[in-house]
């Protein structure tokens, strides 16, 4: 009786497919970047490897072949007006970047000798596709007897993007590290679902000109199927 009870809610090998969202960055562990969202698609598979006092110890990689990484952008617009009667018509020139701390809109105006500088700078966004592989993990899920279970979960990886993130003369490919905690709910022995909340961390350990490293708090929502 005490080893069906043990065995009810506790999977050798698990699958699971996952949606994860975080709004914004902010300073948490080592990052520098502000306003970054972060938007993933992804599957991972679980193995138990050790089971002891009604807890599961398990192995855990991850896979994202959809992420979607946004970071505020700074656009400032120059117009230069010559001054005099007969002056050629104003340039302007548009500079877009992206910015590590929050976005400052504004405008100003420069007089120079010969010449008339006005500034106006609005905020945007832009949005930049990547994926992700994270091979190294680890799942350690409490009360394993019952259908609600808590856990703690980390993941070691590394992700790769279409353009240098979080800032031009970033990285495109950039490491990334988060750990967390959360709870699975069993419907059956089977199949369950689960919601965990991680602090996730990626930079480019310096191997660019810039690294100012995002931390995210990351919302995870999953369904997993085993046996």
């Amino acid at each position: 009786m005490f080893a069906q009870q043990t065995d009810a809610f506790s999977r050798k090998n698990t699958w699971t497919v996952f949606a994860e969202y975080s709004n914004t960055s902010s300073h948490i562990v080592a990052g520098a970047a502000r306003q970054r969202k972060l938007a993933d698609l992804g599957f991972a598979y679980t193995r138990r490897v050790v089971r002891f006092w009604g807890t599961d110890l398990s192995y855990q990689i991850e896979l994202r072949p959809v992420m979607f990484e946004s970071d505020p952008l700074q656009i400032t617009r120059y117009q230069f007006t010559p001054s005099g009667i007969s002056s050629p018509s104003p340039a302007s020139e548009t500079q877009t970047t992206a910015v590590v701390s929050p976005c400052q809109p504004g405008s100003g105006k420069s007089i120079f000798p010969g010449e008339t500088e006005t500034y106006n700078t609005t905020c945007g966004r832009q949005w930049t596709f990547g994926e992700g592989f994270s091979p190294f993990g680890f799942k350690y899920s409490m009360r394993t007897r019952h259908k609600i279970q808590p856990f703690l979960i980390g993941t070691l990886g590394y992700m790769y993007t279409s353009r240098p993130v979080p800032v031009s003369d970033a990285e495109s490919f950039n490491f990334l590290i988060d750990a967390g905690a959360g709870v699975e709910v069993f419907r059956s022995k089977t199949k369950s679902i689960a919601v965990e909340c991680r602090v996730h961390h990626f930079s480019n350990w310096d191997t660019a000109q810039a690294n100012p490293g995002t931390d995210n708090v990351m919302y995870k929502v999953s369904y997993s199927f085993g046996k």
